[in-house]
């Protein structure tokens, strides 16, 4: 089982605690080690340049080896051997026994050398060797200083170190775990508050402590994320509502019609008559579930999928040749204006959706007599194609609206004529897929006009 965050957050600064404590432990130990050997080198190296300085060595050299090798013993605590050329112990410090005596270091011939020599009796020295000339005679003299008060100190400080290091980082670890526990109690509160929240309690938002830290700026997402919930739930609801209205009429008239029939005997041409009712029901019912088919699939391929370029103005005259007997059949004057070459990148099938949408629309709510005129031409980086007809127009308090699903101005008229309102929903949200948008324009009483704007392609 994974550790909590409060338990990793106390895990990690506990690791990066120790990590620097070892860091500094060792760097104090180091120092101080490096400080007391220092002390030390400077002794020898001292004791060294004053037999190398002293003039009367070379014609007392005996008398001069004694009296430092004396001087080193009583005033420094330093311990002397001299070797000859050969080897042999020249002079030494009388208290040193004689299986303390270590054999003639190996020397350059000139220069000195300090290191840590294990000496019997004596325990652990720092040790010159260096090359002198005693007299007329070549030698070499070995200076040791005992490393016992050094050990002593370091181990001392060792001890401390070992036992300071795991108690801070008990007293760390605690103290991180207390404040990684109060810093995290919102993120408590946060979860209590958010388990509160169902879809049917979309309206409850979470409480906001502190909208300058990183838990308040979180927890404003999540009320946004909420929010669009909630406008989505309540979309889905009134979707839901209204698909169910909109099926229910036709299936409704349907039963109707077939209970009358069944209800009492009719000649044949009541009964072709109820029968064609019926038929209209059922193709106004078909045209409503291939339009919510079509919203769904437009819902879950966000993205037009389908690339290819697309010559707009010929996309939109077929389209207009396609509905001109509809427009005929109303003694609408149905005219396209092509302003120049205007290419898109998209799906030449859903494009035709949308303009068969817009100008079924501008037909269906055109009285006889007038016009439906259409517009393709570019601009600048746009293609642009414009629906304009001369109906009864759209008051401007339904603009806003006139692109929800469902949504119709006047729905009586609306449904006798076929209508669902979903055609400018699916042809939005077409466009919407290509890169582009629809924007609607409309006086009541004068006509509307619809326009299409498109991300142009490049003319070849």
């Amino acid at each position: 089982m994974r550790p909590t965050i409060r338990w990793r957050l106390t895990l990690w600064n506990s690791l990066g605690l120790a990590v620097m404590l070892l860091v500094f432990a060792g760097l104090v130990y180091g120092l101080l080690r490096h400080a007391l050997y220092g002390q030390i080198d400077r002794r020898l190296l001292d004791a060294f340049g004053q037999l190398e300085q002293d003039t009367g060595i070379a014609t007392e050299p005996d008398a001069r080896l004694r009296h430092w090798i004396y001087e080193w013993r009583e005033h420094e605590n330093l311990s002397a051997v001299v070797y000859d050329a050969e080897g042999k112990v020249w002079e030494r410090t009388e208290q040193l026994a004689v299986g303390s005596v270590p054999p003639a270091p190996p020397v350059a011939a000139t220069g000195h050398r300090l290191q840590d020599k294990a000496i019997p009796i004596l325990g652990r020295q720092r040790a010159l060797s260096g090359s002198v000339v005693v007299g007329d005679r070549p030698s070499t003299v070995l200076i040791m200083a005992p490393l016992e008060d050094v050990d002593h100190e370091l181990a001392e400080l060792g001890t401390v170190l070992a036992t300071a290091v795991p108690i801070v980082l008990l007293l760390s670890g605690g103290l991180g775990y207390v404040l990684a526990r109060k810093a995290l109690a919102p993120m408590e509160q946060l979860r209590r508050s958010t388990e509160e929240i169902t879809a049917e309690r979309l309206d409850r938002r979470l409480p906001v402590l502190n909208r300058e830290d990183e838990l308040g700026r979180l927890t404003e997402t999540f009320n946004a994320m909420i929010g669009r919930l909630e406008r989505s739930f309540a979309e889905i609801r009134r979707f839901t509502a209204d698909a169910s209205h909109e099926l229910r009429t036709p299936l409704t008239a349907i039963r109707t019609e077939a209970e009358v029939a069944l209800a009492k005997p009719m000649t044949l041409a009541e009964h072709e008559q109820l029968l064609g009712s019926i038929l209209e029901e059922c193709d106004r019912l078909t045209r409503l579930t291939d339009q919510l088919l079509a919203l769904a699939r437009e819902d879950v391929r966000a993205a037009c999928q389908a690339r290819e370029r697309v010559d707009l103005a010929a996309l939109v005259g077929e389209v207009a040749e396609t509905m001109r007997p509809v427009a005929d059949a109303k003694e609408l004057r149905l005219h396209v204006e092509v302003n120049g070459a205007s290419w898109v990148l998209g799906d030449a099938a859903r494009l035709r959706e949308v303009f068969f949408n817009l100008i079924d629309n501008g037909i269906k709510y055109t009285p006889e007599g007038g016009e439906v005129v259409l517009r393709v031409g570019q601009n600048g980086l746009e293609a642009v194609v414009t629906v304009r007809d001369t109906g009864m127009g759209i008051a401007p308090e339904h603009l806003p609206h006139v692109f929800d699903r469902f949504y119709r101005v006047d729905k009586a008229r609306s449904r006798a004529e076929g209508g669902t309102g979903l055609g400018l929903s699916i042809a939005q949200n077409i466009a919407a897929a290509h890169g582009g948008r629809i924007e609607l324009a409309s006086t009541p009483g004068q006509g509307t006009t619809c326009t299409v704007r498109l991300p142009a392609e490049p003319i070849l």
